[in-house]
């Protein structure tokens, strides 16, 4: 795949939109006569757009949205019901090491291929090839065989009981194993799923485009064709949506809200999010594989001043390693205060009397106001004894395999969306062999994170990560930070179903 525009589908589609496909700096993406959105077309501005054609080389909330308008998965968490509910399975059933779920009847992949389990068990083996590109294939590591006794029965054999199974499965989309038999090595350029809009095209640096499938099962989605438009800078997605070029934005500058609620074609919409943000420490990399040091760098940061500075106190610092409002919080547990001289003499203790020299990572413009966060998190931490050197990365650098999940930088700044279990994070974060994002292991912690995973009461299991948040915090793993509210832009005439985890879905939007 070159540098430029890779167009797969629909080329004629394509020519007509070719002016939507451009730099943000580059002039007007798309004109109109007035200030309303298009009732056949939306056009997304969003900081977090697809880096990769390859839909699994991710595991990003937003993007997530993007490729949930081409693909489906088989359940997902309904967050008002605060539990999991069917889209491609009808229905699942937890038994021993098992779980078996049954497909819904009738449903079609877009290129008319009926949706069977074969189906099911193609898409676990892309999605768990790590040599090929996914980023997702952890949550599968557990997974011992996928049967497929019948077409619409998919039985997946864990190692073990495996009670938040449903946590690992969401957001693994299925693919056609038809289009995967016709396309090869180039299925990810021609992505065949079940979902409400069909994949047109994919530019590389984050332009994606959609069209909807008149032929869905669950219903025709009311807007015709989805753009999606990567624009990190925030001046510039605010610009673009009062001037009419985007109909949508997110993370919107708190600063900004006042100005743009008095905008005559701008509505500003907020909820609070799902994504908890933290500093994380690789122990691979010295000095974070000394405890001291770690401790010391928790007392140096001061999450309660940063949410109140810098977000205007819209906000919700982390008393423990996870928010409040997620599964397996232990509301006993407290932050480490701010303290920056008991950070120079845990520094001194571990061997740094004159203090100690590290390196911050993070990608501008992925998260709100994240510049100036690591600067604040910087010049904290100077008080504390530590020299901060700040550096950013583009985002396929940073979170790819020289960075985050190659485990190449040993301290950054990231967030984690759609926490909805304790369980996510101390597993994907903190368990032995999971992941090299920070390359710890204590067995204790295995121990305690495989209990809970297979303990199906669950009064009983948010005891045993109660358990595991302790240790967490006692060996000061990582440096919570806080949840924030995620504020979006819209045109006043596009209605949506405002959502917790970041994703932005075009089906869930209206033209009134």
């Amino acid at each position: 795949m070159g540098k430029g525009t890779t167009c797969i589908n629909r080329r004629e589609f394509l020519k007509s939109t070719a002016g939507l496909i451009v730099g943000a700096a580059s002039g007007p993406l798309l004109l109109r006569k007035g200030f309303a959105a298009s009732r056949d077309r939306v056009t997304i501005f969003h900081s977090s757009v697809a880096d990769s054609i390859h839909p699994y080389n991710h595991s990003s909330s937003p993007i997530y949205g993007n490729w949930q308008h081409v693909m489906e998965p088989l359940i997902e968490l309904d967050y008002d019901k605060k539990d999991y509910v069917g889209v491609l399975a009808d229905s699942w059933q937890f038994q021993g090491n098992r779980w078996t779920f049954k497909l819904r009847k009738g449903i079609k992949f877009h290129n008319g291929a009926p949706l069977t389990s074969k189906d099911v068990a193609f898409s676990i083996e892309k999605i768990r090839d790590e040599k090929g590109g996914s980023l997702q294939a952890s949550n599968f590591k557990d997974v011992t065989e996928v049967q497929t006794p019948d077409d619409l029965t998919v039985v997946f054999v864990t190692k073990q009981p495996l009670a938040i199974f449903l946590d690992r499965l969401e957001n693994r989309f299925i693919l056609s194993k038809v289009a995967g038999d016709k396309f090869g090595a180039k299925l990810y350029e021609n992505p065949i799923g079940t979902g409400p809009y069909k994949f047109v095209s994919y530019q590389r640096g984050g332009n994606m485009v959609f069209t909807r499938n008149d032929d869905y099962w669950n219903g025709k989605a009311a807007i015709k064709e989805v753009i999606f438009k990567k624009v990190t800078e925030d001046a510039a997605r605010m610009a673009a949506l009062e001037s009419g070029q985007a109909d949508f934005i997110n993370n919107v500058p708190v600063h900004e809200v006042a100005r743009l609620k008095k905008h005559p074609r701008v509505r500003i919409d907020q909820v609070e999010g799902l994504r908890m943000f933290f500093l994380a420490f690789n122990m691979a990399h010295k000095p974070w594989d000394n405890k001291l040091v770690r401790q010391a760098a928790n007392y140096c940061v001061d999450a309660p001043a940063i949410v109140k500075n810098i977000f205007d106190g819209i906000g919700y610092p982390c008393n423990g390693p996870v928010g409040s409002n997620v599964i397996g919080a232990d509301p006993k547990l407290k932050r480490y205060p701010y303290d920056p001289n008991k950070a120079k003499d845990l520094l001194a203790k571990a061997g740094f009397p004159n203090g100690c020299d590290i390196q911050l990572y993070y990608s501008a413009g992925r998260y709100p106001k994240d510049r100036e966060v690591c600067q604040v998190v910087a010049a904290q931490m100077v008080k504390g004894g530590f020299r901060v050197e700040l550096i950013s990365q583009e985002w396929a650098l940073f979170w790819g395999k020289q960075g985050v999940n190659g485990g190449g930088l040993p301290f950054y700044y990231i967030g984690r969306g759609s926490l909805t279990d304790a369980d996510t994070l101390y597993d994907q974060y903190f368990r032995t062999g999971t992941t090299k994002r920070t390359n710890h292991s204590n067995p204790e912690l295995d121990k305690l994170v495989e209990e809970q995973q297979k303990t199906a009461d669950q009064k009983k299991r948010v005891a045993i990560l109660h358990k595991a948040g302790k240790l967490i915090m006692d060996e000061a793993l990582f440096i919570p930070l806080y949840n924030l509210a995620d504020i979006y832009g819209a045109a006043r005439n596009l209605v949506w179903k405002k959502r917790p985890d970041e994703k932005i879905l075009g089906w869930d939007m209206k033209i009134k």
